[in-house]
């Protein structure tokens, strides 16, 4: 993992008042392949993490505190949030 995206996501963390559950953070290509991840997915640099999400109010204090540290790339599905930094993808993204 990348020593800064960690300690942006510590930030986070505490900023948000919530445990962060890591669902996924860095994967080999192999394993990425293995369960259907993208070729060019962040997780394989160590720049992304999906974060559990137990409720809405959890995931509510989760993206406020990623974006008030200064991410700009986060995806919201239904279990988790994909945060990412990775600077040579598309910014300031929400999907």
């Amino acid at each position: 993992m990348n020593l800064d995206f960690v300690r942006k996501i510590d930030i986070a963390r505490d900023l948000a008042g919530v445990p962060f559950i890591i669902s996924s953070a860095y994967r080999t290509e192999q394993y990425n392949l293995l369960i259907g991840g993208v070729l060019t997915s962040s997780h394989i640099n160590g720049l992304a993490v999906d974060i559990y999400c137990v409720d809405a109010s959890e995931r509510f204090k989760i993206l406020k505190a990623l974006l008030t540290v200064g991410f700009n790339r986060i995806g919201i599905y239904p279990s988790h949030i994909h945060v990412d930094d990775d600077s040579s993808k598309m910014l300031y993204v929400l999907w």
